[in-house]
């Protein structure tokens, strides 16, 4: 098994492309694949030698978004001007960034990454590959925490680490769901953005560090908005769903 969405095909890509374009106009659920064959100028075997269903559409649009996260992770994780006490909370806000950044026009499927139901569905090659990016991603949170205790910077025990590492994850996906369910905010289940940075914060303010480090939010949003297309300065808005919905207030 590897990562073959990584390579390059033009023909793939077309089909990809036309097929964000369809989900926004019908819909992640209801887009008919029946169209892609011709929207994407390639013949109906061509097509279907990519790709034999919706779910294998929506797979790889999700591994293609994962990808580019984890190569743009990358690119912030090797910057020198950077602490691995930032290094971390900043690795984890990237997607949470990104999904509350979003545009009308995204088709938003790092949601996928809160609640794969996806996976299982899809043909084996995009399971596999699915297979293949979580075991990337976990390779890459270890040697993260690696360097940081590596370099001196981080002190605390492999337990307090680790703990704080199911801490982090739980915050982060969280806030996605929150982002992203538009029931969920509806119903006044809302917060800002720099809320759930301060909870990254806290959660990383549990582990012992040789510099104690406040964490700035503006700082964040300067550093990590470059890598994010969507991202626009601190103004961030919550896809299809206008902010005067999203304070109603709870009654208990």
């Amino acid at each position: 098994m590897h990562n073959h969405l990584k390579t390059e095909s033009s023909t793939r890509d077309r089909i990809l492309a036309e097929a964000k374009k369809l989900i926004i106009a019908e819909g992640l659920c209801s887009f008919r694949l029946s169209q892609l064959p011709q929207l994407s100028q390639c013949s109906p075997k061509t097509f279907y030698n990519h790709f034999k269903s919706r779910e294998d559409i929506v797979a790889a649009l999700y591994i293609v978004a994962i990808n580019d996260s984890m190569e743009k992770q990358d690119q912030l994780m090797a910057r020198k001007d950077l602490s691995f006490k930032e290094k971390v909370v900043y690795k984890h806000m990237y997607d949470v960034v990104k999904c509350w950044s979003a545009k009308e026009s995204d088709i938003c499927v790092n949601f996928l990454g809160a609640n794969p139901h996806i996976y299982g569905v899809s043909s084996p090659e995009f399971e596999g590959n699915m297979d293949v990016i979580f075991i990337e991603i976990k390779n890459k949170v270890q040697e993260l925490w690696k360097q940081a205790i590596k370099s001196g910077e981080l002190l605390s025990s492999k337990k307090e680490i680790v703990d704080c590492i199911f801490l982090i994850r739980t915050i982060e996906r969280g806030s996605i769901v929150i982002g992203q369910n538009k029931f969920v905010r509806q119903h006044g289940h809302d917060n800002s953005l720099e809320t759930f940075f301060d909870l990254v914060c806290f959660a990383a303010n549990t582990l012992k560090w040789k510099d104690e480090q406040q964490l700035s939010f503006t700082r964040m949003l300067e550093v990590v908005t470059p890598y994010i297309e969507s991202a626009s300065g601190s103004t961030f808005k919550h896809c299809k769903l206008n902010y005067e919905t999203l304070n109603d207030p709870l009654e208990l």
